[in-house]
C-alpha cells in the first residue's frame, strides 16, 4: 500500500490537554434517557435508567458465578461471557428477554452487521473461529485460527488478528498489515498507537495517514469505543494515582475520523473509580458512561455539542464479576 503522510493541523495541536482532574460534575438529565443498560455483575442485571429499577437477568447457572463481563453489539444488544477459560456465551437482545446460548469460547468479538458475533474457540492445541448470530444460528462453519493470535473487531474491514494483521474472517486472507498496533476500527479508517506518544489515523481506502497528538493531561490509555455509524472514536485516557495520591482519574476525547479534529467531552478530565467506571456509544449518537465516584453510581451522557454532562445519580449492586462493562439495549 501506497502511505502519504499528512501533516497534523497546528490548530490540533495548540491549546490540547485541558485542565487538572475535578470532580464529576453535570446538570441534571433534560428529560427520560430511555435508556436500559445490561451489566456485568454475578449474576449481570438490567439498569433501568430513568427509574434507577434493576431487573437480574434470567440467568442460566453459568452466569452466577466466576468471572463475567459484557460486550456490546451493534448499540441495542450484547453478550454475555460467563466463567473463564473456557467461556459459556449468551446473547441478551433486549430488556426482557431470556439469554440465547451462542455456544463456548475463549474470545467474543461483535460483528460489524450488529447482529452477530465472532467467536474464538480453543480445544487442546487446536483453535477455530465460528459466526454465530444472536439468536444461535451458526452462520459459518468453524475455520482453523492461530491459537496464539488475539481477536478484535475490524469494522467493514474484518477483525484484527495480534494488532497488526486485518483479514478477512470468512476467508482468513489478509487484507493488511500495519506497523503500528491497531487501537480502533471505524469505517474503513483505523486508528493506531503509534508512533511513540501519539496517535496516526490511517485511511485505508487512500492510503493517507494523519498524526494525532495525545491531547490528555493523563498517560494511560483506557479502552477505546467507536460510534455506531462507524467514525466517532471517543478515547479514554485514565490515571490510577493522580499525582501520586488515592485520586483516580479518567479523560474522553472524542475523534472525527472524517476530519482528524479531536473533541473534549464535558466535565473531563474527572476522578472517578477506574474499576467501576466505563463507556459505549447509542445508535442515536450520546456517549454514555456508567461508573461510580465516592463509591455513589452514576450514568453521565453527553451529546456533541453540550457543554455539560447530564449526570444521573443510580443505586447500584455490588458488582463483583471483575468487569465494568456494559451493553445498551434496544
Amino acid at each position: 500500500m501506497r502511505v502519504h503522510r499528512a501533516v497534523v493541523i497546528a490548530a490540533l495541536l495548540a491549546g490540547l490537554g485541558g485542565g487538572d482532574p475535578s470532580p464529576l460534575a453535570g446538570s441534571p438529565p433534560r428529560g427520560p434517557s430511555g435508556l436500559h443498560l445490561l451489566v456485568a455483575s454475578n449474576p449481570p442485571f438490567v439498569l433501568d435508567v430513568d427509574t434507577g429499577r434493576i431487573a437480574p437477568v434470567r440467568a442460566p447457572v453459568a452466569m452466577k458465578r466466576g468471572i463475567l463481563w459484557v460486550a456490546s453489539v451493534g448499540g441495542t444488544a450484547g453478550v454475555v461471557v460467563a466463567r473463564y477459560p473456557k467461556s459459556l456465551i449468551y446473547a441478551v437482545r433486549g430488556r426482557r428477554a431470556r439469554p440465547v446460548f451462542l455456544g463456548s469460547g475463549r474470545v467474543v468479538v461483535p460483528g460489524s452487521d450488529g447482529k452477530s458475533v465472532w467467536i474464538k474457540t480453543v480445544d487442546g492445541p487446536v483453535c477455530s473461529l465460528r459466526h454465530v448470530a444472536l439468536d444461535g444460528r451458526r452462520l459459518s462453519e468453524a475455520q482453523p485460527f492461530d491459537c496464539n493470535s488475539t481477536i478484535e473487531p475490524g469494522a467493514e474491514l474484518g477483525l484484527i488478528a495480534s494488532g497488526t494483521r486485518v483479514f478477512d474472517p470468512s476467508t482468513g486472507q489478509t487484507v493488511l498489515t500495519t506497523r503500528y498496533g491497531v487501537l480502533a476500527a471505524a469505517g474503513k479508517r483505523l486508528l493506531l498507537q503509534g508512533p511513540e506518544k501519539a496517535f496516526t489515523l490511517l485511511d485505508t481506502v487512500t492510503g493517507v495517514e494523519r498524526t494525532i497528538s495525545w491531547p490528555s493531561v493523563l498517560y494511560g490509555l483506557d479502552e477505546p469505543k467507536v460510534d455506531r455509524q462507524g467514525r466517532f472514536v471517543a478515547l479514554g485516557f485514565a490515571d490510577p494515582a493522580w499525582q501520586s495520591s488515592y485520586h483516580q482519574a479518567m479523560d474522553v476525547w472524542v475523534l472525527d475520523t472524517e476530519s482528524g479534529d479531536l473533541t473534549h467531552v464535558a466535565g473531563m478530565p474527572a476522578f472517578v473509580s477506574l474499576k467501576f467506571t466505563s463507556m459505549e456509544w447509542t445508535t442515536d449518537g450520546r456517549l454514555v458512561f456508567l461508573g461510580e465516584t465516592r463509591e455513589k453510581g452514576f450514568v453521565a451522557i453527553w451529546r456533541s455539542g453540550r457543554t455539560q454532562l447530564e449526570i444521573r445519580r443510580v443505586r447500584l449492586p455490588e458488582r463483583t464479576s471483575g468487569s465494568d462493562s456494559f451493553a445498551v439495549l434496544r
